[in-house]
């Protein structure tokens, strides 16, 4: 009895070219990079990702090497930095995330602790002070954009892969006030709003400075940003004392009520609205402190025996 033929898989040239865009853009490397780690040469790599004629039989043993590259070398998940647990304002958040992902624009804003950025890099894994160029790469990189270098090539690019959703997106701005001196930047976000066609609601986030973003300065007025922005802003505040002790229960499980109100400390009063509050960030620090102190008098007690 004869084997079986083995299957002989095609790699196509377009197809892994494609890849070969969306890697780069996911892993931030530049082609001379790749071509490096693969151990090819960076001309003949970049003949291969063009749209120019190739040989070795139409790119396909070039295009099983890039595949298999990118198989073995997959890019970096992003990673929430913590648990996230559901309280008044993380439920506010949430609420704004998927009023803007709706296609809408929106404004979140609070005192320190009351959890936006935490929350909000739970939720998008993404914050940063940023320029024009490299926000876009960010924003390209996130969507898994095809590659480009220049900064007009990578807003195309963004458009491109938006237009083609089903459903619209939402762009997480955190820590908005830094872009105050930036105004290209602010300006790149609303030209790619604009541009998205109602693709991309943008949610713009920070301390109580992020209400000055908008402000009038070096002959920019920001109408069209106030506008858009109007549609809905949210103030949030911090943890209430309920909220706080169910996360110290999760976290440390049962303790004494004066461990618990030791960890909670005293709350903060928000200026705005009077109204007592926990910080979310001083909180957490608690808990880790009150849990590095318990496991060591447990190790020294332990070394005693």
């Amino acid at each position: 009895m004869s084997a079986a033929p083995v299957p002989i898989v095609s790699f196509d040239r377009d197809t892994a070219r494609q890849a070969l865009r969306v890697y780069m853009t996911r892993t931030g490397l530049a082609l001379n990079q790749v071509a490096e780690l693969m151990g090819r040469a960076h001309h003949s790599l970049r003949q291969f990702i063009s749209t120019g004629r190739y040989g070795d039989g139409e790119g396909r043993f070039t295009a099983k090497a890039v595949m298999d590259f990118i198989e073995s070398h997959p890019p970096a998940a992003i990673s929430a930095p913590g648990r996230l647990y559901e309280t008044e304002c993380t439920r506010a958040i949430r609420g704004m995330v998927t009023y803007v992902a709706s296609g809408r624009w929106g404004i979140l804003y609070g005192p320190a602790g009351s959890q936006k950025s935490f929350s909000l890099e739970c939720i998008a894994a993404e914050s940063a002070q940023l320029t024009p160029s490299s926000l876009l790469r960010r924003i390209a990189t996130a969507l898994a954009a095809p590659y480009a270098q220049s900064r007009e090539g990578i807003l195309q690019s963004v458009l491109f892969t938006v237009r083609r959703r089903r459903s619209p997106l939402a762009l997480l701005i955190d820590e908005a006030q830094h872009l105050y001196r930036v105004v290209d930047t602010l300006e790149t976000v609303r030209d790619l709003g604009d541009k998205s066609r109602g693709k991309i609601g943008i949610l713009v986030s920070g301390n109580e400075d992020v209400l000055r973003l908008f402000e009038p300065r070096r002959g920019v007025y920001f109408e069209q940003w106030r506008s858009r922005i109007e549609q809905k802003t949210v103030r949030l505040t911090g943890l209430t004392g309920p909220e706080c002790r169910q996360i110290v229960a999760a976290e440390l499980g049962v303790l004494k009520p004066e461990a618990v109100e030791a960890i909670l400390d005293k709350p903060v009063v928000d200026p705005e609205t009077r109204r007592h509050y926990y910080s979310a960030r001083r909180l957490f620090h608690a808990i880790r402190d009150f849990r590095e102190m318990r496991e060591k008098t447990l190790k020294t007690s332990v070394d005693s025996l």
